[in-house]
């Protein structure tokens, strides 16, 4: 299936190229697709598509992850960020133009977990179990706007800049939203999505 999925994106990507300087291509991440990365890796290392007119956008990261500053909450085995350098980046011999993951890694545990159980009001859980998700309010006040705002809404902003996204590798949210990692609050570190 990975094989089948690769083939129509390498498809759509080189039909783009040709007429397109650069590619727009947003990135799930999770274990489903990295097959279909192992193949799109393998096209872009063959020459059968170029690498060096993509721009990706990843369409998730986790908030809150541990670490003492955003350096280290990046480069966690946890994150998505260091997921797809581990399973995608890291594999094309030649670069991307540029790739882009949320800023999640920008927010301080402690200060996710505060805000989380001091502002109950701002917020809303939907979901349930691996798909929880807290749904930040417009009216959102302090760490849990600035998540909505600066993150999540600017990431959004920016691939919108950027030509919008002209392949994206997964079905997303409609809402803007932060989801809780499988091991939920015992790590403390939410995944944001859009």
């Amino acid at each position: 299936m990975s094989k089948v999925s690769a083939d129509i994106v390498e498809a759509d990507i080189r039909e783009k190229q040709a007429v397109k300087k650069e590619f727009v291509l947003g990135l799930a991440t999770g274990n489903s697709p990295t097959g279909l990365y192992k193949h799109l890796a393998k096209a872009f290392n063959g020459g059968r598509i170029d690498s060096s007119r993509i721009r990706s956008f990843n369409l998730d990261e986790y908030v809150g992850l541990p670490g003492e500053n955003a350096q280290q909450r990046a480069l966690n085995c946890e994150s998505y960020g260091y997921f797809m350098i581990s399973e995608f980046f890291g594999l094309l011999q030649k670069k991307f133009i540029e790739t882009n993951v949320p800023w999640g890694t920008l927010v301080e545990q402690a200060d996710l977990v505060d805000a989380i159980e001091k502002n109950g009001d701002q917020y809303e859980m939907q979901g349930a179990d691996k798909g929880k998700a807290v749904v930040i309010k417009k009216n959102a006040a302090g760490i849990l706007k600035m998540i909505r705002q600066d993150i999540l809404e600017a990431y959004e902003k920016r691939s919108n800049r950027l030509a919008g996204l002209t392949c994206r590798l997964s079905v997303s949210a409609e809402e803007v939203t932060l989801r809780f990692m499988k091991a939920a609050f015992p790590s403390k570190a939410i995944r944001c999505s859009w």
